[in-house]
Order: structure tokens, then C-alpha cells, then sequence
């Protein structure tokens, strides 16, 4: 559903619903739009999703009852929207690791990153795993699913973002610059009871973000040109 105070101009045939502030008596943060939405759907308003950048569509959300994901459009008050369930600072970001002589590579063609000395975007950036794309400069964009946090099964003192690749590499990647393009979230950080779990969850991660980044939606990343302008003539 859509309850739009921007232009939807080709944004509507991804919605089957569109209601404007007009359309109704109250205006947020009464939840009345919200639950002209959810009658239109003909779906309970706990089952509904609300994505919202303002304090009064976080609080119209969560007076309908449903879950709340906030953008803030105020980042620096960001402690003001509290009542949402989830919080994140940027629905697609950017990330320029440089160079990946600071990365640590192992397994899954994953690597470590500290996020001290990047963007305050990232940094802040809420814990959990998100998908995307990643551009090395000399061997092309693949896609990636990352973790942004502390790693609680491992204890992690640090927080960390790790990206995993998702392409067999025949070797390190080692001194290559390294950008990534976030533009999905999956779930937040959870710990895990065995290292087979955590695995299998891993795993699942990566199904849904090769699934996504199939979509229209978030494969056109492929081609932007923060990403390409990175690349060597490969």
C-alpha cells in the first residue's frame, strides 16, 4: 500500500493500493490512513508493514497496530522515533572500502571490516544483514549479502561489517578497491545456539538475497555508476 506525501510517479504499478491524506478525516498521526489502507487490502492491520520518514507517520503506524520500519528524515534526531520496531538511517547506501589490504578473507569469500573511520551513515547503521551489490576494480560487480554488528555467536568486540560475495573466487582479493552498494535489509543480528544453525541461516541469507537482487527493483544497482566507475578495463 501507498499513503503518498511525495509524487508516485512511476512508483504506482508496484502498489495495489493508493490513498492520499485527502481521501480521509484525520491526517497523521492519526492512524486513519493506515487503516483505510489495511480494509482496502482486506488484511488485519497487525499483518501490515508501515515504512515511514516522519515521527507522526511512526506514530499513526504504531497506533494501528502495526509494525513500524522508520527512515528518519531528521538523522540527527534520530532518538525521536524510538517507537518504531526497526530503525534504519538510508534505504540504499554506499560504502568505499578503498583498499581491501585491511580486509581479512576467509571462507565464503567473505571479508572483515572495521567500522571505525568510515561514513557515520554506516557506522550507525542499525545491526543486521542486508543485500547488495560489490564492485572490485579488477574483476567486476557481484552480489553480496552482509552483516552489519558484533557477531554475538563470536563474541565480537568490535563492530564489524562483512560482506560475502557471492561468486566462487579462485584466489584472494587482496589489495583490490572494494565499493558496495546496500540496497536491501534482510533481518536484524541474532546469536544462535550451534555454529550449524548460525550456518544454515547463512545460508538462507544468501538464497533470499540472490532471489532479490533478481528483482527489477534492486538489480538495476547493478549497472550505477558509483559501482562501474570503480572498474578497471576488464
Amino acid at each position: 500500500m501507498l499513503c503518498p506525501s511525495f509524487p508516485s510517479i512511476g512508483w504506482k504499478e508496484s502498489f495495489s493500493v493508493i490513498i492520499g491524506g485527502d481521501e480521509v478525516t484525520a491526517g497523521k498521526p492519526s492512524p486513519e490512513i493506515f487503516f483505510e489502507a489495511a480494509k482496502r487490502l482486506n488484511i488485519d492491520p497487525p499483518k501490515c508493514l508501515v515504512i515511514e520518514d516522519s515521527i507522526p507517520g511512526v506514530t499513526a503506524g504504531k497506533a494501528a497496530g502495526m509494525e513500524v520500519v522508520a527512515v528518519p528524515s531528521l538523522p540527527k534526531q534520530s532518538h525521536l522515533y524510538t517507537s518504531a520496531d526497526e530503525l534504519l538511517y538510508a534505504l540504499v547506501f554506499y560504502f568505499d572500502a578503498r583498499s581491501c589490504d585491511n580486509l581479512v578473507v576467509f571462507e565464503f569469500e567473505r571479508a572483515n571490516l572495521s567500522t571505525e573511520g568510515f561514513s557515520t551513515v554506516l557506522s550507525e547503521q542499525p545491526s543486521g544483514v542486508y543485500f547488495g551489490w560489490a564492485a572490485l576494480s579488477t574483476r567486476g560487480i557481484y552480489k553480496m549479502v552482509m552483516s552489519i554488528g558484533w557477531n554475538p555467536y563470536f563474541n565480537n568486540a568490535e563492530k564489524t561489517i562483512e560482506p560475502w560475495l557471492l561468486h566462487d573466487f579462485d584466489d584472494d582479493f587482496y589489495g583490490e578497491d572494494l565499493r558496495l552498494a546496500i540496497v536491501g535489509y534482510i533481518r536484524p543480528e541474532a546469536n544462535f545456539p550451534s555454529l550449524e544453525t548460525l550456518i544454515e541461516k547463512i545460508h538462507e541469507d544468501r538464497r533470499i538475497a540472490e532471489t532479490a537482487l533478481e528483482l527489477p527493483l534492486y538489480s538495476k544497482y547493478r549497472e550505477d555508476p558509483y559501482l562501474k566507475s570503480s572498474l578497471n578495463q576488464i
